[in-house]
């Protein structure tokens, strides 16, 4: 129907419509059916609700349409496959039309782990978060060494130069134009032994699969059970990176004594300790992650923010600053950032 030369960027309701009637008897002859569209920005993909009402309860598929403006769009559906035979939870692939581009998924619905912080702790949120770090911690137990039957073209594995371009796309992104620091300061930073030695560090830890995003947002609650999501940046690296970007998102309000308690909680769960493993070196390690990653995510809102037409991005630098000045400055992993992290009165909406 619409040929991969021709295909548009972005499908609409019609088009999506047809397809899904075409693809699923059982939907070819109902009537109307309500469409949801749900836009992952940047990401070449948008998504789309299905609901057949006049059912109890109402039928709903969850439709995915993708460009490959982003290569690893197209490796969805065998990542998916792959960390089912794991034994992560993910979303089932219910049909697909790989011609025109699009997948047809279970709906886990629309409530993610960050609904519930606004819940109590210890009764709501807590629970879910360990369900969140069940969920992924199959993903890293492959690690990079193991022959794992099935596993999919990754993205670039974490290594020293994906770790340098984060610290470059910080500093050229948010401390150009949110820091009070003057310029040489920030050379200075920059080219600081502090960094270097991150880069360093975190390049000689062993590598186990990382979902690569793995943050609030992307953790979806059905029935008190956690499902992934967003996973297609699946690749090499450490797997306190991925801890790091749910302990310290930007996006939701969790208590240092919970972060801790939550990182307590992986620890054991991974078994780390009983591998001889002490509490000191892997927490050193989290605090070099949690480093790492808040630097790539303020880098990521200031050119969202500034350069792609997403001012809403904004918003989320001062909460990530206040934990990147945590973690740098108030636990050691970086203290050279302590001028970089004055952010001017006036530069954030």
């Amino acid at each position: 129907m619409f040929p991969a030369s021709v295909l548009p960027l972005l499908m609409e309701i019609p088009e999506i419509e047809a397809l899904t009637r075409a693809a699923f008897p059982d939907w070819k002859e109902a009537g109307e059916f309500s469409v949801e569209v749900i836009d992952r920005t940047g990401s070449g993909r948008r998504f789309f609700r299905l609901t057949k009402e006049g059912q109890v309860p109402d039928s709903t598929l969850f439709a995915m349409h993708y460009s490959l403006e982003r290569r690893e769009n197209g490796r969805f559906a065998e990542i998916t496959r792959f960390l089912e035979e794991i034994g992560v939870p993910v979303p089932r692939i219910l049909s697909a039309d790989a011609e025109n581009h699009v997948l047809w998924l279970e709906d886990l619905g629309a409530v993610d782990l960050a609904s519930f912080q606004e819940e109590n702790w210890q009764t709501t949120r807590a629970p879910l978060y360990r369900a969140a770090l069940s969920a992924v911690l199959p993903l890293h137990r492959v690690g990079e060494t193991a022959n794992a039957p099935g596993l999919p073209e990754l993205e670039p594995p974490f290594d020293a130069a994906l770790y340098q371009w984060e610290q470059d796309y910080f500093f050229e992104h948010f401390a150009a134009n949110f820091s009070t620091a003057a310029e040489a300061e920030l050379a200075e930073a920059r080219a600081s032994n502090d960094l270097r030695a991150l880069v360093d560090e975190l390049a000689a830890e062993p590598r186990a699969l990382l979902h690569r995003d793995f943050q609030s947002s992307n953790v979806m609650i059905r029935d008190g059970h956690a499902y992934l999501i967003d996973y297609q940046g699946l690749r090499w690296g450490v797997p306190e990176y991925d801890l790091a970007s749910l302990l310290f998102d930007p996006y939701v309000e969790l208590a240092a004594e919970h972060r801790e308690e939550l990182a307590r909680t992986y620890h054991e769960l991974r078994g780390a300790g009983g591998e001889g493993e002490s509490w000191d070196r892997f927490r050193a390690r989290l605090d070099r992650c949690a480093c790492q990653r808040l630097m790539q995510a303020l880098g990521a809102y200031g050119n969202l923010g500034l350069n792609k037409g997403q001012p809403g991005f904004l918003r989320h630098i001062p909460v990530a600053v206040k934990r990147l000045r945590e973690i740098a400055i108030d636990r050691g992993a970086a203290p050279s950032l302590a001028p970089v992290l004055s952010l001017r009165e006036t530069s954030v909406a």
